[in-house]
């Protein structure tokens, strides 16, 4: 399967290299200085939990052409990279799949208003990371010795097709867990729900992993702001909170809850994947909230905590 990462982000690098070091027909699609830093050295990663480094020649491309032919594109950029691609991807006909990677609340018909429907799916990295001076940082796993973190994948209509199972396949066969989610729409609103109140309690304390861990109170405020974001998508027909863990937000007590998530924030995971990419995620944050405001205002529910949490991620760095 001919593949094209499109975006040399963190999660783009980390996907291309993974794909090379696996021996796929990977290309990475990348812009300016890091188009000429990839090209001078490669892709480089230091492995968070063994100090690492980690360096694959990729093939690089700084432009799609129109007549470029790739079996499946996986869009890596920042959510508010993603539409300004559309046309370049609609383009090119010789693109068979496309699989916008990354964080959504908005779903896919913003989408179609450039590229037909039976071309696109989404999807989530489950690896985590963000740069640490000149080191590019990337948990891979959820300790040290894991196989690799998932990838998520989804159609549409939440069915599986063949060119969903080939996608399965291939990036198994490169040593991804893969996991096709029937709802992926929902799994990524659910994700906001998540990730949001996570970025924010963090950028409250500065990137500070120990001191949001020892803030019982925040904790506090924390664990009632997913579960606010929680109460809306279930308001708006999204019934099924996912992944499972997210019923942890609702199963335990607050006070009890606080005690199990200062050992999350504690995770050098957690550490690697929000303390250092919860600084780059603002712009993101901001417009994934403009988004779910809309959702907020179907249901007809005020969450001020995490009303309160999203501050600290738009505020200026």
């Amino acid at each position: 399967m001919r593949t094209l990462v499109f975006g040399a982000g963190p999660i783009g690098r980390w996907l291309s290299l993974r794909l090379e070091q696996a021996s796929k027909d990977v290309t990475l699609l990348a812009r300016g200085e890091a188009y000429r830093s990839i090209d001078s050295n490669g892709v480089v990663l230091v492995d968070a939990y063994t100090g690492e480094k980690k360096v694959a020649r990729v093939k690089l491309i700084e432009r799609l052409e129109p007549g470029d032919r790739y079996d499946l594109v996986v869009v890596t950029m920042r959510k508010s990279s993603r539409l300004a691609v559309c046309p370049i991807l609609a383009a090119n006909q010789n693109l068979e799949n496309i699989l916008f990677m990354g964080n959504d609340v908005s779903g896919f018909q913003r989408y179609f208003e450039y590229l037909p429907k039976e071309k696109v799916l989404l999807g989530f990295p489950g690896a985590g990371g963000g740069w640490n001076g000149e080191d590019l940082v990337i948990a891979d796993g959820d300790k040290p010795g894991d196989n690799g973190s998932p990838l998520y994948i989804g159609e549409l209509d939440g069915e599986t097709r063949e060119r969903t199972d080939q996608i399965k396949e291939y990036f198994e066969a490169a040593g991804f867990p893969t996991s096709l989610e029937r709802d992926i729409d929902g799994w990524l609103k659910y994700h906001f729900a998540f990730v949001g109140p996570t970025a924010g309690v963090v950028l409250m304390h500065g990137g500070d992993m120990q001191a949001v861990a020892q803030d019982k109170r925040a904790l506090r405020k924390y664990i009632r702001a997913c579960r606010q974001a929680g109460d809306v998508l279930r308001a708006v027909g999204y019934k099924r909170r996912q992944p499972p863990i997210f019923n942890l937000y609702y199963w335990l007590p607050v006070w009890l809850g606080s005690k199990i998530f200062r050992g999350f924030f504690r995770s050098r995971k957690v550490e690697i994947a929000m303390g250092l990419h919860a600084s780059e995620i603002g712009e993101e944050l901001s417009e994934m909230m403009e988004e779910f405001a809309e959702l907020r205002a179907r249901a007809g529910i005020e969450t001020p905590d995490l009303d309160e949490l999203i501050t600290y991620a738009q505020q200026p760095a």
